[in-house]
């Protein structure tokens, strides 16, 4: 399946795929910002990439550029049908993508799919209070906070947010209507 954004591509991860994932994995700066992490071997990663093949409860997308260069990846995790929720987590792998609205885009499209394709009712996520870059994008998406709880960190506390979306919340900060979108 390929979701086109007004920016991005969403497509399934592939193999080739694999050795940005493994370099994203074992980048301190993307390490510090991620609430958990990847497959940090080539390896394990296409262990992983051929478990999520098989997985219900997983939708997990390369994000490509424009000229379509692979610049990181989202999914929707925990999946629970019988609430209709999952959790989002996003991850720019490339630096110089940062700040440019790429992962706004990425995180409407996706979550357009799950309103719309999957029926979902919530997507919910985790972020680290001083991830502001992250939390802009979450904001001008529609999620918002929910909740907060302090996690350790090898050896540090850290504030994370909890946040929540809608369809109703997604549909007033983007001005679509998901029922009439196609």
């Amino acid at each position: 399946m390929i979701l086109a954004g007004a920016m991005v591509t969403l497509r399934p991860l592939q193999r080739e795929d694999v050795p940005a994932l493994v370099r994203w994995a074992n980048d301190p700066l993307i390490v510090d910002l991620m609430d958990g992490g990847y497959p940090d071997t080539e390896a394990e990663c296409l262990a992983w990439l051929e478990q999520l093949e098989s997985s219900r409860q997983e939708k997990h997308f390369a994000i490509l550029s424009p000229d379509r260069k692979l610049i990181g990846d989202i999914e929707l995790d925990h999946i629970c049908w019988r609430r209709f929720e999952a959790e989002l987590r996003i991850c720019i792998g490339d630096p110089a993508y940062w700040g440019h609205g790429f992962g706004t885009d990425a995180v409407t499209t996706l979550s357009w799919y799950a309103f719309k394709h999957l029926h979902l009712h919530t997507i919910f996520l985790r972020v680290y209070r001083d991830n502001s870059r992250a939390i802009r994008c979450y904001q001008k998406v529609g999620f918002r906070s929910v909740g907060r709880l302090v996690r350790n960190v090898r050896g540090v506390d850290r504030e994370v947010y909890l946040m929540l979306l809608t369809p109703a919340d997604l549909a007033a900060r983007r001005s679509i209507s998901l029922a009439l979108a196609g």
